[in-house]
């Protein structure tokens, strides 16, 4: 049982998931041979392969027409683990077969999409950052160049400081 966009499917399906601990640009090895790993994120990976009865081929045609929606993201709950876990997350691929019946009939089966998260299901904590003795950084995704930030009653905010260019001591 999956849901898509909050219409939950409940047809038999396989559901495939992979973790990928992905780490930013600044990762990789150090000068003294060691490895540094900044890690963003965990993003999920989800790769479901649905089997449709034949007689629901209406069911399936909606759920294809949702799934190829070009849209930046679809609202997804999957399996994770003993219950569920809700994923924001672009399809990246939509597959399925064409078939043709011997008493001439015709229909579409075995639908399989990969569902790859937009934003990490796990992150690593502002305490987690400041215990592992590494600079925290503000929840901004495009700083501007020359901003300073501060951390101030339990949120980043943009500090403002005087200009000190023309000034002489």
């Amino acid at each position: 049982m999956f849901t898509v966009d909050g219409v939950t499917w409940g047809w038999p399906c396989d559901i495939e998931r992979a973790a990928e601990m992905t780490p930013s640009q600044i990762s990789g090895l150090m000068l003294d041979g060691s490895v540094f790993n900044d890690v963003l994120g965990t993003y999920m990976r989800y790769t479901v392969t649905v089997a449709v009865p034949l007689t629901c081929r209406d069911e399936y045609a909606a759920l294809y027409e949702i799934l190829t929606r070009p849209v930046d993201g679809h609202s997804f709950v999957l399996p994770y683990n003993n219950g569920l876990v809700a994923v924001t997350g672009r399809v990246a691929r939509v597959s399925d077969v064409y078939v043709r019946m011997p008493d001439g009939g015709s229909c579409w089966k075995g639908v399989r999409f990969t569902v790859e998260g937009n934003h990490p299901t796990k992150a690593v904590s502002l305490g987690a950052v400041i215990a592992a003795g590494r600079a925290p950084l503000p929840e901004t995704a495009v700083p501007e160049e020359g901003a300073c930030y501060a951390y101030h009653d339990g949120a980043w905010v943009e500090a403002a400081f005087e200009d000190g260019d023309g000034r002489w001591y």
